[in-house]
């Protein structure tokens, strides 16, 4: 399980989930565990483990005694219980994506990320980038099933103020729920 987290923390800090434009890392320990905080409710993250990739080496900052782990990778706080982390690693290694249900917090927002090209790490005129601000994600099997409703936008340039289908008709689409 510790090789899972590191692979997936490391996968997710190289781009992965957030698909954030680069932007500066806290540079202590304490202001970065600030900036994590603000992931997701004090429910959460209080009890969460909070890891930190520094010198290409995962280093745990706080063990947690639930299920979630939270990081802050790429201008993006972030939560994520071991069904997401499982989805995150899928998709970062191009993997099959799991039958598992994930969830992600992402309360302090995004920078924006394309939502027809879950691979873009940049804006560019046709890659459909979308900013979502405060959120929560679910990936998985039940994001599949939900979406299937028809309750969700599933266009390349959806209303982010409304939850929608992120990177539909890709194997690892999944919903995008914004909070406010």
């Amino acid at each position: 399980m510790r090789i899972l987290l590191i692979v997936t923390c490391a996968a997710v800090g190289l781009g992965g989930v957030a698909h954030a434009q680069k932007m500066e890392e806290p540079a202590s320990n304490d202001d970065y565990m600030k900036r994590v905080m603000q992931a997701a409710p004090p429910q959460v993250v209080d009890s969460a483990t909070v890891v930190r990739m520094q010198n290409g080496k995962m280093e745990t900052l706080k063990k947690g005694t639930n299920d979630w782990t939270c990081m802050f990778q790429n201008g993006v706080p972030m939560c994520l219980d071991s069904g997401a982390m499982e989805w995150a690693n899928a998709y970062q290694s191009h993997g099959a994506p799991t039958s598992k249900t994930g969830f992600i917090y992402m309360l302090a927002g995004d920078t924006g990320a394309s939502n027809t090209d879950p691979y873009a790490t940049a804006k560019t005129a046709d890659n459909h980038w979308i900013e979502t601000g405060s959120h929560v994600m679910i990936v998985g099997a039940a994001a599949k099933t939900m979406e299937a409703s028809g309750s969700y936008q599933k266009t390349a340039d959806p209303d982010p103020t409304k939850p929608y289908v992120m990177w539909p008709g890709n194997p690892y689409e999944h919903l995008m729920i914004p909070v406010k």
